[in-house]
């Protein structure tokens, strides 16, 4: 049987649009300050430390994260009523659905932010693995995630979904085979080779991708 494992943020949902757009325009406003693109990058699909360090340093020790990480939070549960599927991810769902894959996620957010976006598109009743920050030591691009998620569900045949690098070092190093479908936040992004970039989902041929 084979086997599918979704990435969550900017993958599933456009939320690492509305991350990024919060999170400039907070800095912009509170502190006048650009962040380079090649800094924002660091912390798609990961720990926000990497931006953390560098506001730091540019503000002289101004920075405040809790403040930042409050009013980040603030944004993005306002903003979940607006939230929507990525455009061509239900397509390619259903028919890892209808197909017989077992379904499973791999998140570096918590499970509270999760569970409640996926039962309000219907989803998560067919999950059979869901990982979260919440179950392990270290997330992506650490492969933890991943592996867990693998190891229960079963299958020998692992297909990851993901729109970040660091999710695709992460699912590489659990040994998965990865396609990628970066979102406007990670167009930029060269992937690592070995992995199927597709520009959206609609663009993916599924008989083919997922033949073997």
């Amino acid at each position: 049987m084979k086997a599918i494992i979704f990435d969550f943020d900017g993958t599933m949902i456009d939320t690492e649009n509305l991350w990024h757009d919060a999170t400039m325009n907070y800095v912009k406003e509170t502190y006048g300050i650009e962040v380079p693109a090649e800094v924002y990058e660091q912390i798609i699909g990961t720990t926000e430390e990497p931006l953390h360090h560098y506001l730091t340093e540019a503000t002289n020790g101004q920075f405040d994260v809790e403040a930042f990480t409050t009013h980040i939070s603030n944004e993005l549960l306002e903003g979940i009523a607006h939230l929507n599927l990525r455009p061509g991810f239900k397509r390619v769902f259903d028919y890892a659905v209808s197909d017989g894959f077992k379904i499973g996620l791999a998140t570096s957010s918590d499970r509270e932010w999760v569970e409640p976006i996926l039962k309000k598109f219907d989803l998560f009743p067919h999950f059979s693995s869901i990982q979260t920050a919440d179950d392990v030591m270290r997330i992506k691009p650490d492969p933890a995630l991943y592996l867990q998620a693998a190891a229960e569900l079963g299958s020998k045949h692992v297909y990851a979904v993901e729109d970040s690098l660091n999710g695709v070092i992460a699912a590489q190093e659990a040994g998965l085979k990865v396609l990628a479908v970066p979102n406007a936040a990670t167009a930029n992004i060269k992937f690592p080779e070995g992995v199927a970039v597709f520009p959206d989902f609609d663009s993916i041929p599924l008989e083919k991708v997922f033949a073997n």
